[in-house]
């Protein structure tokens, strides 16, 4: 495997690899500190076996060491890349999937996905929300 985050062949396999074991995903969270005691939380996630840490580590590169990788829930044996927030994935993610994942892909939701991250950053803005 190439290990060189500037390398265009090497994006596009990250974005290949990212179209079989991604995620994205809005998650609910209760927090007695949000207006309506509910957080809602942006998620990008990439499961990798820990013999693929490597890979894992990658994404880490190209975006700019944000992020965490921790153990799947219930499996000590798989890892999870977990980057999440409004600012990050309108920085790193959504440009990441608009480039280096084909179209017909997981990159046309990207797009209904990049709308969400919109609203509730203005939702945010107005502290509509935690």
């Amino acid at each position: 495997m190439i290990n060189c985050d500037s390398n265009e062949f090497y994006m596009f396999w990250l974005g290949g690899f990212t179209e079989g074991e991604g995620s994205l995903s809005i998650s609910i969270e209760k927090n007695k500190k949000a207006p309506y005691g509910i957080f809602l939380q942006p998620e990008f996630n990439v499961v990798q076996h820990k013999n693929g840490l490597n890979i894992l580590n990658g994404f880490k590169t190209i975006f700019k060491n944000k992020g965490h990788i921790l153990s799947k829930s219930g499996s000590k044996n798989v890892l999870v890349n977990c980057l999440k927030g409004i600012k990050y994935l309108s920085e790193y993610i959504v440009p990441f999937y608009l480039k280096y994942l084909v179209d017909f892909s997981s990159k046309y939701y990207i797009n209904e996905f990049n709308k969400y991250l919109f609203i509730l950053n203005k939702l945010n803005e107005r502290n509509l929300y935690g």
